[in-house]
Formats: structure tokens, sequence, C-alpha cells
């Protein structure tokens, strides 16, 4: 059965109101909300900053957990995995159950005017599929907001073209105590001392860079790829209020002062401080080939912060037009093969659509039709 049937369900637009961009993911259903919240969901307390005025409230807001609009039959092939540490604490993620019905995955995603459709096959009843990748482990870190659900299509699409053992790691709002996900770094090291797999790759989406950093400094076989990487939370906190909420009307009532203590409130709850969360100063230091991924059309995101890295195992890619939500979803076709030639370690050509599935505009027929409908 293809995933598709499995959770397909149909949405309307979303709006992020003005200059924001709309979302629209048809196929299947789990790409909806739920990316926008990627990039506008620690600010959902500014909402109601007129009712309340405080910082804390702010402060509240952004570390809650935020409730998923997703739906579907996800528990019929996903098994959740808990991670613990010497100390008995413990994380979860999700990984795959054996779902080897799964043939194809498909995806239709429209960003403002970025209307794109992904495609990716594969055939079980011919001979054993390549396994590039197995006895490795990979873990991908979702970004803030970014509910797990939307990274099983990459999740089940590495799994089937690489062999290798892939979890999905939550939010760091998802935490007992939220932290930026620097608490997840000693279970998950912990589990990886216990798989003992040939390599861990750490695939980090936004502010889910800063877990994948802080796992790959405790272990001495891993990978990082960093997508669209938050390196000051400051930063992009305040450009995400630039970006969505500058310009409303409720806008009157939130001073920056509001916004910069509520950060601070953050900082001090979670016990950690600005420096914890400097990735760039992570980076200078980091011994794991890491590879980076921005863009300079990314608000969120400074790109120019990877300019100087003196580190020769940060190797930085820089693209052009694509905003954050685009990023993280990977909407373009020369990021998903740099990154993938990055993941095997050899140059990835387009035409090897068996790893990469196609990545096609929603009008381009010739495209589209590379794969079977």
């Amino acid at each position: 059965m293809e995933l598709q049937k499995i959770l397909r369900r149909n949405f309307g637009n979303d709006t992020a109101g003005d200059g924001g961009p709309t979302v629209s993911y048809m196929t299947p259903g789990v790409f909806k909300r739920e990316i926008l919240m990627m990039v506008k969901g620690f600010t959902l307390g500014l909402l109601s900053i007129g009712l309340s005025g405080c910082a804390s409230f702010i402060a509240n807001e952004i570390t809650s957990p935020k409730k998923s609009n997703i739906k579907g039959n996800l528990s019929d092939w996903t098994v959740e995995r808990q991670f613990c540490d010497r100390k008995n604490y413990c994380v979860k993620g999700i990984g795959l159950g054996d779902f080897d019905a799964i043939k194809s995955l498909s995806f239709d995603f429209h960003i403002n005017d970025n209307h794109k459709i992904w495609r990716y096959e594969t055939n079980n009843d011919s001979v054993e599929n390549a396994k590039p990748l197995e006895n490795h482990l990979i873990l991908l870190f979702a970004g803030y907001t970014q509910p797990t659900q939307t990274l099983l299509i990459h999740q089940k699409w590495l799994q089937l073209m690489t062999g290798a053992d892939v979890i999905v790691i939550p939010s760091a709002e998802n935490s007992e105590t939220f932290e930026f996900g620097l608490n997840y770094a000693s279970p998950l090291i912990a589990e990886i001392q216990r798989l003992n797999p040939a390599k861990v790759h750490l695939i980090g989406f936004s502010m889910g860079a800063l877990a994948a950093s802080e796992v790959g400094q405790g272990i001495d076989n891993a990978r990082l790829y960093l997508v669209a990487p938050m390196t000051d939370f400051d930063h992009s906190a305040k450009a995400i209020y630039d970006i969505f909420y500058k310009d409303k009307i409720y806008a009157k009532f939130i001073r920056q002062e509001t916004l910069e203590d509520a950060i601070q409130i953050i900082y001090e709850k979670s016990g950690t401080t600005s420096k914890d969360t400097d990735l760039i100063e992570k980076l200078n230091s980091a011994k794991s080939p890491t590879f980076i991924y921005a863009s300079n059309k990314d608000k969120v995101v400074e790109h120019s912060d990877f300019n100087a890295i003196p580190n020769d195992n940060v190797d930085v890619n820089i693209y052009g037009e694509l905003n954050h939500i685009e990023m993280v979803a990977l909407l373009r076709q020369d990021l998903m093969i740099d990154l993938v030639s990055d993941l095997l370690e050899r140059p990835v050509l387009e035409s090897e659509i068996t790893t990469l599935g196609i990545l096609c505009d929603f009008d381009d027929n010739d495209c589209l039709n590379q794969l079977p409908n």
C-alpha cells in the first residue's frame, strides 16, 4: 500500500497574514499548518499579549508543547522508542515498524508561489535493493514546533534508500523541561553506545541543529547535516516576530523590551545561557564532519554567520531564493542532491531517481512521468 493512501487527507490553504507564506499540503496530509508553525509557532503567545502584556506569559507559550492537528493511521507503521541514560533520564523518539508493503512515497506541497510534487518509488519485488548505510543509524531532529509526523515521509525514504535505522527525535518543546533540545544528548548518546552502529548520521532541522550538535560532541563516529540551523535564538525569535507580526494591529501592545524579557526568562528557566545556544561557537570546535545547508533568503537564520568558520571539518552550502520553510522542507533539487551526496559520501547525480526520487513543478508532466503515478 502506498504511504500516501494511508495518510491521505485534503486541506485548504493557511495564510500567515500580511506578508506571511501560504502553505497547502495535500498529499499526504501530514504537511499543513504544522510546517508553517516551524517558523512562527513559538510566537503564538504574542497573539494574546494584548490581554496579558506579560513577558512570563510569552515565555510560557514559547516553551509549551503545541497541539498537532495531524490525523491518520500513523500508529500503524511507527513505533515509539524510549532512550535512557545511566541516571534513568529518558527521551522518546519515533522509529519505523515492519512496513514492507510501502513501495512508494509522494507528497504535494505549496508554499507561497512554490508548488512542488515529490515522489519516490522502490521495487521490493526485484533484486534486493542496495543498502549503502546498512548498520548505520540516522537521527532526524525536528525543528521548533515541527511535529515529528512531518518528518515521517523523509524517515521512510531514508530507510528505504539507505538501509539504515532511522529515528525521528521530537522538537525541543516536547521535552518535560524546555532546554532547546540540549537535554536530549545524554539519553541519545547512551542509546548510540548501546546500539554501536558503524556510523551515526545526525540531521538537524532549524533548532534541531542544537541537539544534533550536542549529540555529535559526545560520540566519535558522527556526521552532522544541519538544515537551516538556528545559530542564535535571540535573532530567530525577533526575526520571526518581524516577519509575521510587526505590521499587525496588536503589535502596538508588544514592546521589543517585552520580547527580550521573555527570551531572557526562557534562558533562566531552562538553566541555559545564550552561550549554550551559540551554534557558531560549537561549529568552530566541531571534530566531526559537518555539513551546513542555509539560504541567503532565510530571515530566521543569519546565513552570513557561516561565512568565516575556521574549521576544515565544516562544509557550508548556501542557496538562493529559499525561505526558512522551504529549506526545512528540502524544497529544491540541488539541496536534496547535496544532502544525499554528503550522506552517502559520493557524488549523487540528478538522474539517480531511485535514490533521490523526483522533485517537480506541479504542472511539469514530463518530469512527473519519470515515475509511474
